[in-house]
């Protein structure tokens, strides 16, 4: 797993506080993993536990869900609501 450094002024670019930006971020990293647990529960019912073993090296090749809800929101590629607005904002401001 590579480490990559962010700036923190292309947080502040996205948003006006960086909490905002954190929580964008993490509500999309979480709306990832909820997505990939669904797609595990799918296939819970395997039952050769070789197909098994071969299904968890595949999902430990997949990127981490806050590097990837993290790039989408650099990217501006979300959108969110603020809860008092019924406008969405977006990540081009």
């Amino acid at each position: 797993m590579n480490v990559k450094a962010i700036h923190m002024s292309d947080l502040f670019e996205k948003c006006e506080d960086i909490y905002t930006s954190v929580m964008i971020v993490a509500q999309r990293a979480k709306q990832i993993i909820d997505k990939s647990v669904i797609q595990i529960d799918e296939n819970e019912d395997v039952e050769d536990s070789i197909q098994f073993a071969e299904q968890e090296i595949i999902l430990e090749d997949v990127e981490k869900p806050m590097v990837v809800a993290l790039e989408e929101h650099l990217n501006g590629e979300l959108e969110w609501r603020k809860p008092d607005s019924d406008i969405p904002d977006s990540d081009e401001s």
